[in-house]
């Protein structure tokens, strides 16, 4: 259950609350006993007394508090400010309290419905597609990781051929060198025997 018990109070007097929680803990007694403590800075806070978790929400004179689950702070603060749009709309057609009780009780109902367990079996997929996304991208890198091995194998192979391949060039361009020497060398002679008498 996200939702424990909420209530709306300008100062220490409720103006509405309700406790959905099955525990033994009276939540609207604690929550009374809370409200003369809250500090009137700050707009939003959430701190724990008496091993609950309390979150409350200051709008000019009012202060609309919840108890709720400690792991899901964010959506609590979400209930409390939807808490304080709806107190406001109700509140304006009608100052009754049956009306902002019923108002409360399906606000937090719905929230209990809609954020309690679907909201834990939505972050449970949510983090089984996130594994699945690291057990793909680490099969990747892997496989990335044995291509560039291939890769830098390849690349010793080519520089090893390659090495050889010049000096191979060097000795072949060698070879032509000096066998052009020796064909000049051959028409030289030849030259000054024909020269010579």
């Amino acid at each position: 259950m996200l939702i424990l018990s909420a209530a709306v109070a300008r100062g220490t007097f409720v103006l509405c609350e309700y406790d959905a929680s099955t525990g033994a803990d009276d939540l609207t007694e604690i929550s009374r006993k809370v409200l003369p403590k809250i500090p009137r800075t700050g707009a939003i806070r959430s701190y724990v007394y008496g091993g609950h978790t309390f979150n409350y929400l200051l709008d000019k004179d009012l202060i609309f508090l919840c108890i709720a689950a400690p792991t899901a702070t964010e959506l609590v603060f979400e209930f409390l400010n939807e808490f304080r749009r709806t107190f406001e709309a109700v509140s304006r057609r009608s100052n009754r309290e049956v009306e902002l009780a019923r108002m409360l009780r399906d606000l937090i109902m719905r929230y209990n419905m809609e954020n309690g367990g679907g909201r834990v079996e939505q972050v449970e997929r949510d983090l089984e597609e996130v594994t699945d996304v690291m057990r793909n991208n680490l099969g990747k890198v892997i496989e990335r990781g044995e291509r560039i091995d291939s890769l830098l194998d390849k690349t010793s192979a080519l520089k090893a051929e390659s090495v050889s391949f010049r000096s191979s060039a060097k000795r072949y361009n060698d070879d032509l060198w000096w066998r052009d020497q020796r064909g000049k060398m051959f028409l030289g002679i030849v030259a000054m025997a024909a020269i010579a008498p």
